[in-house]
């Protein structure tokens, strides 16, 4: 007999070998899918967001709204924030791996002119010195009211580009974005 053919009738031979292997990979997977692991190795890896990163990220609003409305005039506010544009900036975080700062503007559908708002942040990010940011645009904002509390729904994401001081990339494409709470 051969060691390959060996080792190939050693699983049915011991079949529980077999049954705790299909086990051990079924629970892996759902684990792996758990939306509180997903959280957890979140954590572990990006972080959790500094007050250094939440100053920054005011910073860059205050930088890249006045920049991105010489492009696009808004003509309403945000339905989330109704006393500001729908630009948002949420802060990044820096653990074993870094996660930028994430800028979110509505309402912007046009390719041509989100090609023009993109080529505006770049031109702030490298005057300014920013660190890199992602650039997403989204279709709406899908704020639904349920008594006195709002929360997001599913939005669709048009366009995710990463910006740096010296190029910009395209990172992502339409798909629909959905929120854990």
């Amino acid at each position: 007999m051969t060691a390959a053919r060996i080792s190939r009738t050693r699983w049915f031979k011991r079949p529980w070998l077999l049954v705790l292997g299909v086990v051990l990979l079924v629970g892996a997977v759902a684990f792996a899918t758990s939306d509180s692991v997903r959280l957890f190795v979140g954590f572990s890896l990006y972080g959790v967001t500094s007050a250094e990163g939440v100053d920054e990220a005011k910073v860059l609003e205050a930088a890249l709204t006045p920049a991105i409305t010489t492009i696009h005039p808004f003509m309403r506010n945000s339905v989330s924030r109704p006393d500001t544009l729908p630009i948002f900036v949420d802060p990044g975080s820096r653990m074993l791996l870094t996660q930028p700062p994430e800028v979110s503007v509505y309402e912007i559908k046009d390719r041509v002119e989100q090609d023009r708002v993109i080529a505006t942040v770049q031109t702030v990010v490298r005057d300014r010195r920013f660190k890199p940011l992602d650039l997403c645009f989204m279709d709406h904002e899908n704020w639904m009211v349920h008594g006195n509390v709002g929360e997001r729904g599913p939005e669709l994401q048009l366009r995710r580009v990463r910006i740096t001081q010296k190029s910009t990339r395209e990172e992502g494409g339409v798909k629909t974005i959905t929120y854990p709470w």
